[in-house]
């Protein structure tokens, strides 16, 4: 008998593996039906399931290689410093803004005690505050994926107003294809964000 919850990601494989049609993928499921979604669906096709990994390999970089401790060594990157975590911005976006609360050293969600999600939970809630308030924002989406780099970010993404199809989880596909924002226009709503951020 197996140990009870052992094998859950090896048992998900196969059932999604079970769920394949003749040519071997997933059907596309009900996200190419969304107002948002970024692709037509004529001519797409889910991409064929890579095999179990167990153990995942480590995908981590090193403090030398990561970009996010890179951008707390830059004063016009870092928008506030608290007691373990910081707001930063990213040097460029094709969306009105981006910030990521991250961990002032180089550790993971993993790595923080209940000081340091309360201190998390409280600096994500001031920087969507912050960025909601910036003009023409329409809505703020928050994200941790943390995957590669070893390091905590929880990014907030800045959805323009009235651009309805940036809504929800392909925010990101979206600004992946569209062109940058001016340098002038981030740098002056990073002030406003980092104005926002040392008024509490």
């Amino acid at each position: 008998m197996r140990e009870p919850g052992r094998d859950v990601g090896r048992d998900f494989l196969e059932r999604a593996q079970a769920a394949v049609g003749d040519d071997g993928r997933l059907p596309l499921g009900a996200m190419p039906g969304w107002d948002v979604f970024p692709f037509e669906a004529e001519g797409l096709r889910a991409r064929p399931l890579t095999e179990y990994a167990d153990p995942e390999p480590d995908r981590r970089k090193s403090p030398a290689e990561c970009k996010t401790c890179a951008a707390l060594d830059r004063r016009d990157l870092v928008l506030h410093q608290g007691e373990r975590l910081a707001v930063i911005r990213p040097g460029g976006t094709n969306l009105p803004f981006v910030a990521g609360v991250v961990s002032r050293s180089h550790e993971l969600l993993d790595d923080l005690d209940d000081d340091g999600h309360v201190e998390l939970g409280r600096l994500i809630g001031r920087t969507y505050a912050a960025l909601r308030a910036l003009e023409g924002i329409g809505n703020v989406h928050v994200n941790k994926w943390e995957n590669g780099t070893g390091h905590l970010s929880v990014t907030l993404l800045a959805r323009p107003l009235g651009v309805l199809q940036l809504r929800g989880s392909h925010v990101t596909t979206w600004a992946d294809m569209l062109p940058p924002t001016p340098t002038e226009e981030l740098d002056a709503r990073a002030e406003l964000v980092r104005s926002a951020l040392a008024t509490r």
